[in-house]
């Protein structure tokens, strides 16, 4: 007699949700983001015996309490909005690519790079240019590794594009060692590779 071959099922499925009407996807991101304000309200009575109100309020005002403030928000907010841009295809395609900060800072040291070592011999124009397609290439370079090994090997892309932001904030920290022989770490800002002031210096 033949043994019954037992099915085990999941104890939730996950579907496909239909289309959901605006004011519902609205709906649901409000109720996000005060849910979010409420629970770090809560958090700051807890962790600091802080006013709800006040810490909501000093939040705020940190984010736009002055027009310095609110461009620093507002170029930060830009960076994180490229930047998930640029994984969503991966993500679509179902390759989840964590390793979005390993990439651009490779593209960063990339661009830092051209304008340390070409900046006295190179106009602004040209040198702009070259930091430009620099980042490009070194950033879509160090996203390959991970995507010739998995098709190659099959590797697991999460595990090996996370464990890749470690090697390239060890490269990064490397060459701040490199340039700065007083060991500091700190490069500071060069004096070549500037954007041209567009209508206002926050526009830099």
């Amino acid at each position: 007699m033949k043994m019954r071959e037992k099915t085990h099922e999941l104890p939730f499925h996950v579907v496909k949700r239909d289309t959901m009407p605006f004011w519902k996807s609205m709906t649901i991101r409000i109720v996000a983001v005060v849910a979010a304000l409420l629970l770090c309200s809560v958090l700051s009575v807890f962790m600091i015996n802080a006013n709800p109100f006040e810490f909501i309020e000093t939040m705020i005002d940190g984010v736009l309490g002055s027009s310095r403030r609110l461009w620093k928000f507002a170029k930060d907010a830009s960076v994180l909005l490229c930047i998930a841009l640029a994984v969503t295809p991966a993500f679509r395609m179902r390759f989840w690519n964590i390793g979005a900060e390993g990439q651009t800072l490779i593209g960063a040291l990339a661009s830092v790079g051209v304008a340390y070592y070409l900046g006295d011999h190179v106009p602004n124009g040209p040198l702009l240019i070259l930091m430009f397609v620099a980042s490009i290439l070194a950033g879509a370079i160090w996203g390959c590794v991970p995507a010739i090994f998995k098709a190659k090997w099959n590797t697991n892309e999460t595990l090996f594009t996370l464990m890749m932001n470690y090697v390239a904030s060890g490269l990064v920290a490397y060459f701040l060692l490199l340039w700065t022989p007083s060991g500091s770490s700190v490069l500071g800002a060069l004096s070549v590779g500037h954007l041209p002031v567009i209508g206002h210096e926050y526009l830099l």
